[in-house]
């Protein structure tokens, strides 16, 4: 029995995507219909992404990050530009995606890529939050939880649209470049048109991210 919950529940989701990642996979590849592109990023993905750039925020807020002042970014700032720039990058997996597949000869669908790239991205999320702490537990478990999400986007892309052995490494490859692309111009343009976006000096540290 497909118990995927139908009204994608964020806390649930995340729940069962970070403990057991290949039945959640397997179930919403089973799903007959999935629901629309606009309504999983309404109702899973900005939800799960807001909860992280606001929590993380906080975090930096109240625990020293080691750096000087000048070195740190607005935090309102900061929170904006990463909301919309997080927002970005799931739209431009997800038509990445969508926009890919049939060239690796699977099943295009701007439905099914959203609800893929949005599973897939969920440990990222929270490997944001992780970040926040203390180096260099938090760094690390937060890289940790990055590199599971890439591991947990291939699995999805392969598992909801359906690719054929063969195609399914390409089209991974394939459509993070797009990805990352469409976000690095998008998130540059932004780091410069939102206040308190991008710090008075920058430390050793790529801010887009």
């Amino acid at each position: 029995m497909n118990s995927f919950p139908s009204r994608l529940n964020p806390g649930r989701l995340v729940l069962r995507t970070l403990t057991n990642p290949l039945r959640a996979v397997r179930e919403a590849g089973e799903l007959e219909t999935v629901p629309p592109w606009w309504q999983t990023f309404v109702r899973l993905a900005f939800p799960v992404l807001l909860v992280s750039v606001i929590v993380s925020q906080w975090l930096y807020q109240i625990i020293p990050p080691g750096l000087p002042p000048e070195a740190m970014p607005g935090a309102w700032g900061f929170g904006v530009y990463s909301v919309l720039a997080m927002s970005i990058g799931v739209l431009g997996l997800a038509w990445s995606a969508h926009y890919l597949t049939e060239l690796f000869q699977g099943y295009s669908h701007p439905d099914r890529a959203m609800l893929a790239v949005t599973i897939g991205l969920l440990p990222a999320w929270v490997g944001k939050v992780v970040a926040a702490f203390p180096w260099p537990w938090g760094n690390t478990v937060g890289l940790l939880l990055i590199l599971y999400s890439l591991w947990l986007l291939y699995g999805s892309l392969c598992g909801i649209l359906g690719l054929k052995r063969g195609n399914r490494i390409g089209l991974f490859v394939a459509t993070v470049f797009c990805g990352a692309f469409i976000t690095l111009i998008f998130g540059w343009l932004l780091m410069d048109l939102i206040p308190g976006a991008t710090p008075e000096t920058r430390i050793g540290t790529t801010w887009l991210i």
